[in-house]
């Protein structure tokens, strides 16, 4: 096996059922690999349509990467992020009675 550096994004909403008490929501988690990443903002592979956030890179370098996250409705969440192999950012706020959250990491995946 070999391992791969991938830039890990996890897009969260979570909300307590008034009727149930049940947890609704989750966390929806996308992959990039770091040799694929460009400029600009991130393809994801998989369907990204009904995201919460999105992630811009702002640079790249070899063995870092400077990644921007955004609402929604384009607005900024904080600062640039510059992230090395193994870090990981993030925030969470409320929006009425909702609970948002993200979180982007550069991680070493395992590859078959």
């Amino acid at each position: 096996m070999s391992k791969i550096l991938m830039l890990k994004f996890v897009d969260g909403t979570s909300k307590e059922c008034e009727v149930t008490g049940r947890e609704m929501g989750g966390d929806d988690v996308y992959y990039m690999p770091f040799s694929s990443l460009e400029l600009g903002r991130v393809a994801w592979n998989n369907n990204d349509t009904y995201m919460n956030h999105y992630v811009e890179v702002c640079e790249l370098g070899a063995d870092f990467v400077v990644v921007e996250v955004y609402n929604w409705r384009g607005n900024k969440m904080g600062v640039p992020y510059k992230l090395y192999a193994g870090d990981k950012k993030g925030g969470s706020y409320y929006f009425g009675e909702w609970s948002y959250s993200y979180s982007v990491s550069l991680e070493w995946s395992e590859m078959k």
